[in-house]
This record gives structure tokens, sequence and C-alpha cells, in this order.
């Protein structure tokens, strides 16, 4: 008799389209635009070790339904580009750049696949050399086409090996989406839309465009970062430290934690009067707020949440703190260590590497407070004195200096407050006591404990009366 042997196979295989949809449905426009930015800062990167960005540049362009992003960062070689870059998912065989700030391998695909059904990649890579060891390479994908494929594949339209670019021939990427989801389309028409994505690549990206990095959003005209500043002076120095953070596997991620105030506004008294967190006269946060930045990509903008220590144990933002500024940033050469979510729109709470970092967010927030809530002391005590104490004079008038410049401190360091006035000596609990005598008896009792007046004869009779009788 023969016997079969059962099939034991499980097809546990995904589905494309159902990949594609969930890929894309926890993600928004403008971060998975940052996210195909990402990879080009990492190929910048990885050209100048020294991190001076100077001469590279990416180019973002939409219009008549298609979107482009283009750089000069190196390119992809064909080799990268056949076995890790288009994969889903970050192979552990796959070294990457040192201090990049893409992660997980999925970045680039699912930024495309959220912005339309179709798109094309062409890309020349120099080489190590650059002597015939560079390549080029183009593929272009319908993505419902590919969609309903069996197999998980991309195939190059055109592929060069083992050549040499020409001298004036850039190394770099062009990735460019066609037939945008009609969402995409609305979004990228939309003015509003189109400020809120230039804002977010101005802050998300601020370090590398302050290195050298150019950066171009449908115009001509580079964007520019804002450059982190806080009061630091002779008498004013803000909290800078430096230290290291042990992560998994004995790597290591460095960090630097700055945190003060910003000089305050320039202000008209009758125009503007100053609030000092007065309830009545809230104003706008602004940019008070921690900061925090993975391989200088910017992961908090403005925090002021119990997570960074707003309200435990620190005093919860109130406007007096408006003009607080932190600065934390994380650097590791593994991106693996760096406490990001996939889409690096917030922190990884239970990362051991943030909450060592958070520990000393919270006590240098709370030191920073304390400086704050003393100034507020000292203005209520002295604001109609004509000599404006030292203190005051210090955070009204230092100007902000780039944090590059500042010098490590372990405290915040200021004039002291100056001491509170003596308090006058009590008034003491008295009793006016008055009334009428004969004038002849009045007379006679003035002779004889000689006094000379009416109050002084009603003293003395009240004392002589007080001793005898009740002392």
């Amino acid at each position: 008799m023969v016997t079969s042997t059962p099939d034991t196979t499980i097809d546990a295989g995904a589905e494309k389209r159902f990949f594609i949809e969930m890929l894309t449905k926890d993600i928004e426009l403008l971060p998975a635009i940052v996210d195909l930015l990402d990879n080009s800062v990492d190929g910048a990167r990885g050209l100048h070790p020294d991190g001076d960005l100077s001469g590279q540049w990416v180019k973002i362009n939409f219009g008549n339904g298609s979107f482009t992003i283009a750089d000069n960062s190196g390119g992809i070689s064909a080799e990268i580009a056949r076995h890790y870059a288009f994969r889903f998912g970050r192979s552990k065989s796959f070294t990457g750049v040192k201090r990049s700030v893409g992660q997980f391998g999925v970045g680039m695909k699912r930024a495309i696949f959220k912005i339309g059904n179709a798109f094309s990649v062409e890309s020349a890579h120099r080489g190590a050399t650059g002597k015939d060891d560079g390549s080029r390479f183009d593929l272009e994908v319908d993505v419902e086409d590919w969609a309903i494929q069996g197999d998980w594949t991309f195939q190059f339209n055109r592929v060069e090996e083992n050549i040499s670019l020409l001298p004036i021939e850039a190394a770099g990427t062009m990735i460019s989406v066609t037939n945008l989801h009609p969402s995409v389309q609305d979004d990228l028409n939309d003015p509003t839309i189109v400020q809120a994505l230039r804002t977010e690549l101005r802050i998300r990206h601020q370090e590398s465009i302050q290195s050298g990095l150019q950066l171009f959003l449908n115009s001509d005209k580079p964007l520019s970062a804002s450059r982190p500043s806080l009061q630091a002076s002779d008498v004013v120095r803000p909290v800078f430290k430096e230290f290291q953070v042990s992560g998994a596997d004995g790597g290591v991620v460095d960090v630097k934690l700055y945190a003060g105030t910003v000089a305050p506004p320039k202000r008209e008294k009758e125009i503007d009067p100053e609030d000092d967190g007065q309830a009545e006269n809230f104003q706008d946060p602004g940019d008070a707020g921690w900061y925090l930045f993975c391989n200088d990509r910017l992961l908090l903008v403005a925090d002021r949440t119990p997570i960074t220590g707003w309200g435990n144990p620190a005093a919860a933002y109130h406007p007096q703190y408006r003009l607080f500024r932190g600065f934390v940033y994380l650097s590791a050469d593994d991106a693996s260590l760096l406490p990001w979510n996939t889409t690096k729109t917030a922190v990884d709470r239970d990362s051991p590497v943030f909450r060592a970092v958070q520990s000393e967010m919270k006590t240098t927030l709370v030191a920073v407070q304390a400086v704050i809530n003393r100034a507020k002391q000292v203005r209520a005590r002295v604001e109609d004195e004509d000599v404006k104490p030292d203190l005051l004079v210090a955070l009204d008038e230092t100007p902000d200096k780039p944090i590059s410049s500042l010098a490590t401190s372990s405290q915040m360091v200021t004039p002291a407050a100056p001491p509170p006035k003596p308090k006058a000596p009590p008034t003491p609990k008295i009793q006016r006591i008055q009334y009428a005598v004969d004038l002849d008896r009045f007379e006679e009792v003035a002779q004889a404990i000689g006094a000379s007046s009416g109050s002084e004869v009603g003293r003395l009779t009240f004392d002589y009366f007080y001793d005898q009788e009740i002392d």
C-alpha cells in the first residue's frame, strides 16, 4: 500500500496591496516627503565624513501632476540598488552610512507609495575611485501593475556598470512620482500646505542646511535654516553638558544638551505691555520648549509636554517660561540605537537611551525654571525702583549666541538676585484717650506731677494708675 506524505506547508505570504495600504496608513504627506529628503542627506554625509556639506544640493519640485526630488548626493550604485535600496526593511548585512538618518529601510518606498501610483528612479554613481567602478541605472514602476504580480522585484530599464562618469556629470539620484493620489494632488496645490512643507523641511533638517546643504523647494532660492541660540555673556551662562549613554550591544550614543533662555523681544511698553506670566496677559508660547535631534534630524519640536519634564517634575508650561529653549543632540554611528519611531515623528519612550537623556532634561528644566522664577519675583519687588538689579539687566539685555560657541556649564549661571528689603518695624498698637475735667482740679494735678500739658497729664496719670493698680 502506498502512503502519501501530507503537505505541511502553510502559506503566510503578504498581499502586496494590503502591505502598501498598511505601510502608508500611519504616515502623513509632509513626513513622507521629509523621509525622501533623509536619503539625500545620508548620501551627502557619506561623501563628506567631516560634516561640511558645502556644494551639496537637493531640489524638490512638484506641479502638473508630478513630484520630483533630485540630488547630487553621490547616487546609488547598481549593486546597492539590486540588493538593498529597494528592499522593504533593512538587511542586517547592509552597513549604510555612519550617523545616518535612515534606519528602517522603508522610508523611500513608503514615501513613494504615499505620493502616487507610478514612479521612476534615475541614478548615477561615481564609484570609490571614480575610474571604471561607477554605474548608472534607471527604472520605472507602475505600482498598480506591480501590486498584482506575484514576485517582489523591480526591473531595471537600463543599467550600466563598471563605467566612468564624465567629470561634468553629477553623481546623484532623481526620483519622479506621477499619477499622484487625488488627496496628494489637492494638498500640493494648497499654498497653506506648501508653506507648512517649507517650514517642516527648514526645521527638520536645519542642522544639515547650516552645514552647507542647499535645499530648494519649487524655487531657485535655497531654504534658510534657523540657528539655535541662547543668551550668553560674561554674566549669563546657559547649561551645556556633554555625556555618553550606552545602548544595546555595547553601542554608544553621544549626547549634547543645551538649555537656557533667549533674549526677550524688543517692545514698546505702551503698545505691548510685559505680561510677566500674568494670566490676563497670556502670550503665544511660540518656539518655547525642548528640541531633540537624532543624528541632526529634528525629532521633537518646541516640546512642552510631560515627556520632556513639563509638569513632572518641573512646573507645567506657563507664559512666564516662554523664553526657555532646550536643545538636545543625540548622535550614534548605528542609527538603530537612537530613540525614534519609524516615521521619525516621535520618540520611543521605552528606549533606555531616551530614559537616560530624559532624566537629564528634567533636572535641567527645573534648574532653568528656578532662574526664571527668581527673575519674576525680583521684577515684582523692584518695578518702581530707579536702579535695575543686575539679574534683570542680564536677562533683559544679554544677546543670544549660537549654541555652537558655548562653553560647558553644568548649571545656568546668572547674577544673584538682590536681597529683599528689610521689613519696617511693626507699628505699635495704641489707643487714644480724650476726656474733659474741671480746670481748677486739672491745674492742681498738673502742678503736683510737674506736667505742662493736658496730654502729658493724661499719660502720667494713666501710668500712675497702671503702676499702682495693675502692674
